[in-house]
């Protein structure tokens, strides 16, 4: 996307403070028409891109789950570093990329589900659920897990969260409180260094679902970025269209874009 169609999308700035209940969106709402939201926050402002009325929706977190779910495994010693492994199976996937035994790096890089539903599974669920509403991680609705520990709670299930919360909860997980130890969050943010665009380094997930009511891919990019000149954004997109699928690396050309035309 060229900056002049975001022109036409429209930018609109509005408070960063607390936000409004978010609209809940269940998996099998369907998106409808295309429809697309970028949230970029910092310095006590928000700019709003695309369609202002999505910033609170709630939608599955799909792979942006893996920021949350890589603190929580290094926090309770499932992984103990961006080189842990917890094995591999045998199973053949249709990423080819996810059919060996990965350490965390890869793995999060990957966006590889076994090996992050085999993490979740050795967590405790009133763990998870007592820090998900720590962060205020949307709905915290993890109701569908199951003991047998291939738990997909936040695949187009029953977690639900919003562009606004998101930004909400990557701003607790860097701030000087982060319920997480210093080195956990340097270990993440490690695997989510992600390149860099104009003057800004980016630290960001993506993550991909499909929709069941259009059968069509949907996703997110989320994340941080960080000027050299000290400056600190965070940002959240998401995109659907009941037309066509849309993936991560659809919504992280559009955000750095974004970052590209920021002073």
């Amino acid at each position: 996307m060229k900056p002049a169609v975001l022109l036409l999308l429209g930018a609109a700035w509005v408070s960063a403070g607390p936000a409004a209940a978010a609209a809940e969106i269940s998996p099998e709402s369907g998106a409808g028409a295309e429809h697309w939201i970028a949230v970029v926050a910092g310095a006590g402002r928000r700019t709003v891109y695309g369609q202002p009325g999505l910033a609170e929706r709630r939608y599955p977190p799909c792979s942006t789950f893996k920021i949350v779910s890589t603190l929580m495994g290094l926090d309770c010693q499932v992984v103990t570093g961006p080189e842990s492994r917890l094995g591999w199976d045998g199973a053949r996937h249709e990423n080819p990329g996810w059919n060996r035994d990965l350490t965390l790096l890869e793995a999060f890089r990957l966006s590889c589900v076994p090996y992050f539903r085999k993490l979740v599974g050795r967590l405790k669920r009133e763990y998870v659920g007592a820090t998900l509403q720590r962060l205020q991680y949307g709905n915290c609705d993890i109701s569908v897990w199951n003991s047998n520990g291939h738990n997909v709670f936040w695949i187009e299930s029953s977690l639900l969260i919003s562009p606004v919360e998101q930004i909400g909860v990557l701003r607790k997980i860097f701030s000087e409180s982060s319920p997480f130890a210093p080195e956990h969050v340097a270990m993440l943010k490690l695997c989510m260094s992600d390149g860099t665009v104009g003057n800004w380094t980016v630290y960001g997930k993506t993550g991909t679902g499909r929709n069941h009511n259009s059968d069509r891919l949907e996703a997110w990019y989320v994340g941080r970025a960080e000027h050299r000149n000290g400056r600190v954004v965070y940002f959240a997109s998401h995109g659907a269209d009941a037309g066509r699928n849309v993936t991560g690396p659809d919504l992280r050309a559009r955000v750095f874009e974004i970052l590209a035309g920021l002073p």
